[in-house]
């Protein structure tokens, strides 16, 4: 990191309000810029948020991420490129932890899954209510980021793409995934004794 930055950034972890300024003003428009392209399309996100709450992180008063980069960060020509990169990092993070918070919030638990066509109860649809709901407790159990994909494919009803841009994950994360869920659904039928098709 330049000396110039680290003694800013050293300020800043001192309390300097002149420093935080500067930091804002130097590094908030490039970001927002950043964050307008890549997040301004998408439900739920607003990039005028997250470049708000990217530097109240960044700059909280107990300084843990301002300390952390200071002694992560190289010294020289590359230091602005990475507290960008830093920020960056942060506001994504950040955005995607509100996608999925958003969509978590939608999820249906499968007890409140009710049949469309009717009202009736009769002991098949039980049977088929309770191993369905065996199944959803079992894929909890067995692998989270699995689970996360079984309520958002399958509850949610989202297509794997949605799910990408819900999570902000890659389109091969999320078939990745989908294997993952495959796995844990073989698991939990065989335990059940259910059969797949």
């Amino acid at each position: 990191m330049s000396d110039t930055l680290h003694r800013r950034l050293q300020r800043l972890v001192q309390g300097d309000r002149d420093t935080a300024a500067w930091l804002y003003d130097t590094f908030a428009p490039g970001l927002f810029h950043r964050l307008s392209l890549r997040y301004g399309h998408l439900a739920g996100v607003e990039p005028s948020d997250l470049l708000h709450d990217t530097f109240v992180f960044f700059l909280r008063p107990d300084t843990t991420p301002l300390r952390r980069f200071l002694t992560e960060a190289p010294r020289g020509q590359g230091s602005f490129a990475a507290l960008e990169k830093q920020l960056w990092d942060l506001a994504c993070g950040l955005a995607s932890n509100r996608r999925r918070a958003a969509w978590a919030r939608r999820a249906v638990p499968v007890a409140e899954i009710r049949d469309v066509a009717g009202e009736s109860d009769s002991e098949g649809e039980t049977v088929a209510r309770d191993a369905l709901e065996k199944l959803d407790r079992c894929i909890e159990g067995q692998s989270e980021e699995g689970y996360l994909y079984y309520q958002l494919r399958y509850v949610d009803g989202l297509k794997p793409r949605q799910i990408a841009a819900a999570t902000g994950q890659a389109i091969d994360e999320i078939y990745r995934l989908k294997h993952v869920l495959d796995r844990a659904l073989r698991r939990c039928a065989e335990r059940l004794g259910l059969a797949l098709k």
